[in-house]
């Protein structure tokens, strides 16, 4: 009895540490960019179609060396958002850009230059080439409630373990 107890604690506790990670306000739009193409070669013109934004900030376009941060970008431009948080823009990959993975970066920053959101998508830096085959993009994010679905169904493994466990000591007591 004393184990179900505390089973069912665990399992209460697995579950509300999944949900915290979704906690907030329902109205809060998400900042959201999609890019095409994703990849290409320097001089590519890479479109930009982003929702989400907060009215009345600008919103930052990057093209960085990393997904975290956009220190060091290698090319930056400032769109405003209309009236639904909807933007779209376009960035140039620079002629001398080495080949490799970069990463397109959309952020807005409160008056006091702290990051409000931001969201990015992988871009992919390549030489010329002759014929263009289909690749698959890089995102900036999980799909929404993977969390959530991971949280959920490692606890019903711990569970489902935990009732296994029981049914095999209570035959091995027969």
């Amino acid at each position: 009895m004393k184990r179900m107890i505390i089973s069912g604690v665990l399992l209460m506790l697995v579950l509300v540490m999944g949900q915290t990670a979704f906690a907030g306000d329902e109205g809060t739009q998400t900042l959201r960019i999609a890019i095409s193409p994703v990849t290409g070669a320097p001089g590519t013109v890479i479109d930009i179609a982003g929702s989400g934004a907060a009215v009345d900030t600008a919103v930052v376009l990057t093209l960085a060396s990393q997904p975290d941060s956009a220190d060091g970008a290698f090319v930056t431009r400032e769109v405003s958002s209309a009236a639904d948080g909807t933007f779209s823009a376009t960035l140039i990959v620079p002629d001398d850009l080495a080949e490799g993975h970069y990463f397109v970066r959309a952020e807005q920053f409160s008056a006091t230059g702290k990051v409000l959101q931001y969201y990015w998508n992988g871009f992919i830096v390549s030489a010329p080439v002759a014929t263009a085959g289909a690749l698959l993009p890089e995102t900036g994010t999980v799909l929404p409630g993977t969390s959530l679905s991971i949280t959920v169904m490692l606890a019903l493994l711990l569970l489902g373990g935990m009732i296994l466990r029981g049914a095999y000591e209570l035959v091995a007591r027969r």
